[in-house]
């Protein structure tokens, strides 16, 4: 027969134990929902970094697709300006190659001095050529036609210094205060915007 110090050590043993499991199993329990927190908080934050991921890939993807139109567009114009150049180029040479046909560029010439003459009123004037002009043609015949043209007799006098030109002529007043540039250069330039504009048109459907 188990004797009374005996029962009630065995008693506090008891105690002891189911204590001890009781605080086992509040420390399994916590364990696990400390667990599963950690699982949820990894998983949250796994979710977070693909979620950003995804938006830093789109936003990388949207930037390289920004470039690359950007570079298309940069080289589309490169070309356009490479083509618009050339077609100035040969416009340019095709008006500038006027003066070296005499029999086409005579006629040209005494219009453009008609029309300068017509604009500045005066009746006597100031022809200047360039240099190679002021050797090559007949003043007399120049002056012959200008007058025909004009239907009137007009005094002109021939400037001495040749001006720097393709082409073309300038007309002043002798005092050379009032003056029209109708050189080949100046009638080009006052062209090529125009013809900037045509041309892309033409070639781009601008």
């Amino acid at each position: 027969m188990m004797s009374e110090t005996s029962k009630f050590t065995e008693d506090i043993l008891n105690a002891a134990t189911e204590k001890a499991g009781n605080i086992i199993g509040e420390a399994e329990a916590e364990t696990q929902r400390a667990s599963d927190e950690a699982k949820t908080s990894i998983s949250r934050e796994a979710e977070n970094i693909m979620r950003n991921a995804r938006a830093d890939a789109e936003a990388v993807k949207r930037r390289e697709i920004s470039e690359a139109r950007h570079k298309s567009k940069l080289h589309e114009e490169k070309e356009k300006d490479i083509v618009m150049t050339e077609v100035l180029d040969h416009a340019k040479k095709r008006v500038l190659d006027v003066a070296k046909d005499e029999s086409k560029y005579l006629p040209y010439l005494t219009t453009l001095v008609e029309n300068a003459i017509r604009q500045l009123g005066d009746e006597t004037l100031l022809i200047h050529l360039n240099k190679a002009d002021m050797t090559r043609i007949n003043r007399t015949n120049l002056e012959r036609d200008v007058n025909k043209g004009l239907q009137k007799p007009i005094k002109i006098e021939w400037s001495k210094e040749p001006i720097e030109a393709a082409g073309g002529t300038i007309v002043s007043s002798p005092d050379g205060k009032t003056r029209i540039v109708n050189t080949l250069d100046e009638r080009f330039d006052a062209l090529e915007s125009k013809l900037l504009v045509e041309a892309g048109k033409s070639l781009f459907g601008q």
